[in-house]
Order: C-alpha cells, then sequence, then structure tokens
C-alpha cells in the first residue's frame, strides 16, 4: 500500500483523508494541536509541528512515504510545494508561482499589472510619503493571513489611520484595496492544460462576523459575468503556467463585473468539498488527491448530476460568549440534514463568539419556494444554547 502524507489534521482536512483512503492509501497527518480532529480519521497521526520541515523530511524518510499533499492552509499548503520540488514527488506549480498566488498582494500587483479584473489596490509602508490615491470605502488587509483575520473597512482618514494601527500588530504587511460593494460568491474550479474542465460556483454568506464566511450554497451569475470571469481565470492559468488541478477563488460582482480578491491552490476551508459533491455529484476529493499526486485527473467530473440539488453547508455559531450546552434545530429542518458535524463538545467554555465555530450542518433543501426563506432565517432555525 502506497503512503501519502497530508500536512494537518484539523476538521478541513477529512475530505482528502477519506479520499485517499478510497484511493488505495495508507494516510498519515501531522499537526500539533490536540483539537485536530482529522487525526482521528488518518490510518496513522503524526503530532509534529508541519512547520518543522526537517522532522517532516525525517518522518518521509522513516516511512517510506510515495506522496505528500498540502492539507486546508496557507502555510500548509506552501510547505508541501517547497518539499515536493526539493524531494521531486507529486506535481504542483513552481515555489515561485505558488508563492506570488498565495500572497495577496502580489497576487493582486499581479492582477493589476497583467489586465485580470481585481479591485484597486496600494501596498502600504509606513515609511513611505507615497499618497494612498484610492477612494473610500477602503479595505485593509494583511498580505499573508486568511480567514478575515486582520481586515477592516474604513469610511474615512481616522478611522484609516487607526485600521493600519490595528492590523499592523498581527501583521507586518498590509495593502489597502477599494471597497467593492458586490455580491460576493466562490468559483471552485478544476484545471486541465490551463482550461477550466469543471466549476462550481457558491454563494457566501456570513453572520455577526462579515469577514467569516458561516453559510455557503449554488449560485448562478449571468452568463457574461462568468464568461468574463473564466476569460480571466485561463489568462491568469497561461500567464502563470499553473498545473493541472483545483484553483478557488472568491469573487465580488458589481454591475456584471467580476472582481477576483482572492485565490487558493489548496482545498476550501469548513468541509467545503463536501458541499460540492453533494450538490453535483462529483468527485472532487479524489480529483484533488490525484492531482497533487499523480498529476492524472480522470473521470471525476464525468458523472455530475443533471440537474443540481440544492445544498447548504452552514457553520453554526454562537451570539455571545458562555459555557456551550447544546445546538437547537428546527423540526422542519431535521430530516433534509444530510451532515452533521460537531466540532465542539458540550460544556466547552466559549470566550471569542465571533470566531468561534461550533459544528458544520450539511442540509438538502428540494423545493425551490423553502430555500429563500430557509436561507434567510437559517441562524433562527438553527440556533445555540448557552448555560444560564
Amino acid at each position: 500500500m502506497k503512503k501519502i502524507v497530508i500536512l494537518g489534521g484539523s476538521h478541513r482536512d477529512i475530505p482528502l483523508i477519506k479520499a485517499s483512503q478510497e484511493l488505495g492509501y495508507y494516510v498519515i497527518t501531522l499537526g500539533d494541536r490536540d483539537y485536530y480532529l482529522g487525526h482521528n480519521y488518518s490510518n496513522k497521526a503524526c503530532k509534529i509541528n508541519f512547520n518543522d520541515l526537517d522532522k517532516v523530511k525525517e518522518l518521509i524518510k522513516e516511512e517510506e512515504v510515495d506522496y505528500i499533499i498540502p492539507g486546508s492552509g496557507e502555510e500548509s499548503y506552501l510547505n508541501t510545494v517547497l518539499l515536493a520540488h526539493e524531494l521531486h514527488i507529486g506535481n504542483f506549480d513552481t515555489l515561485e508561482t505558488a508563492q506570488l498566488v498565495h500572497n495577496k498582494w502580489k497576487f493582486k500587483k499581479f492582477c493589476l499589472e497583467n489586465g485580470i479584473s481585481t479591485p484597486k489596490g496600494f501596498f502600504y509602508n509606513e515609511n513611505s510619503n507615497d499618497k494612498i490615491n484610492l477612494e473610500f470605502p477602503i479595505v485593509v488587509k494583511p498580505t499573508n493571513l486568511s480567514g478575515g483575520r486582520g481586515v477592516e473597512v474604513v469610511y474615512n482618514e481616522n478611522q484609516l489611520h487607526k485600521a493600519l494601527q490595528h492590523t499592523s500588530d498581527i501583521s507586518n504587511e498590509i495593502f489597502l484595496e477599494e471597497f467593492i460593494d458586490g455580491k460576493l460568491i466562490a468559483y471552485s474550479i478544476f484545471l486541465k492544460e490551463q482550461k477550466i474542465v469543471y466549476g462550481f460556483l457558491g454563494d457566501d454568506a456570513t453572520y455577526l462576523n462579515p469577514y467569516l464566511i458561516t453559510s455557503a450554497y449554488p449560485t448562478t451569475i449571468e452568463k457574461e459575468t462568468l464568461t468574463k470571469l473564466q476569460n480571466d481565470i485561463e489568462k491568469l492559468a497561461q500567464l502563470l503556467k499553473l498545473v493541472d488541478g483545483m484553483f478557488h477563488l472568491q469573487v465580488l460582482i458589481k454591475n456584471n463585473i467580476p472582481y477576483i480578491i482572492d485565490v487558493t491552490r489548496r482545498i476550501p476551508g469548513d468541509l467545503y468539498p463536501y458541499l460540492i459533491e453533494y450538490s453535483d455529484g462529483v468527485e472532487y476529493s479524489k480529483a484533488v488527491v490525484k492531482a497533487y499526486t499523480t498529476g492524472q485527473i480522470d473521470d471525476e467530473f464525468k458523472y455530475k448530476n443533471e440537474k443540481q440539488n440544492f445544498i447548504i453547508r452552514h457553520c453554526v455559531m454562537p451570539t455571545q460568549n458562555g459555557i456551550y450546552e447544546s445546538i437547537k434545530i428546527d423540526s422542519s429542518l431535521e430530516e433534509k440534514i444530510l451532515l452533521n458535524f460537531s466540532l465542539i463538545e458540550p460544556e466547552y467554555h466559549i470566550t471569542n463568539y465571533l470566531n468561534t465555530q461550533l459544528a458544520i450542518i450539511f442540509i438538502k433543501l428540494d423545493k425551490s419556494d423553502e430555500i429563500e426563506n430557509i436561507i434567510k432565517n437559517i441562524n433562527k432555525l438553527i440556533q445555540v444554547t448557552l448555560k444560564k
């Protein structure tokens, strides 16, 4: 049995762990966090920090590992690319390309220089006298953090000054971009010979934290908008010489113009691959594993559902701090639940409710007239109770 090491072991990596096993691999997960739930699903869990590359290389040699793949994280992906090229295994972009794609400012700069639709931006240097030639509102972003950490939208000079001070405390690289007040979507695609062979469009919704996605579900956009977006992506793929495999993008749409705001070549988190698989019936996770390893994508997207299922992936979050007791689900949803994956056990003391996820629930809806109502009221239909 061939062995595969995943540089990760959290719940976000479970789709890749299971897919790798279904493809016949013996799976070893890495990660030194006690709360990593993915370790419970692998064949062997090694609680070592996957940023310690010397230890990772030792493990790869001792276990006679055949392939390494990244989990759902930026550092994991970049470490995997570095090691894969050093050890001459797997199918990945060049390290230079990977570092460009996963640095928010470098990627934005590349897009602006090559006519790819993205919001106008500016790299911030506190020692520079360069004028910030952007129109308010402005988004302040760290280049090297994900999940909305350090992101703020500001509407005047005073707010901008405070936001820059705050973001500087958590990141030494910051850029600014003009705020686009549009529809936020995710576009998960697969590339083959730098052409899109599969794509999934998802609506991204937030709850109390405007920078943390909670609910996601299939969506559609205007044909002309999709064509423009696809043309930009394939242009990017050709310019960067992207290898075959997945590419996940966040896009804002305003006046039918798509603006690419973030991209990654590692799987989206919080079990998002299952949203794609439940909705379209494709073997997305297996395709990801095969692309990273042999580079050979076969018929994983051939048997796509004729009619897309409407699935909601909902991350359950509390509305305040306290002692977690339970999650109450409205009776109207009980028979529609495909998966209810618990992330945290009752009695957990919630101290940061704006960034705490308690469970991930997948809901299948069959009647079109109930979809809008359930989406609108999802946080009332699924509620967190705390001990009084």
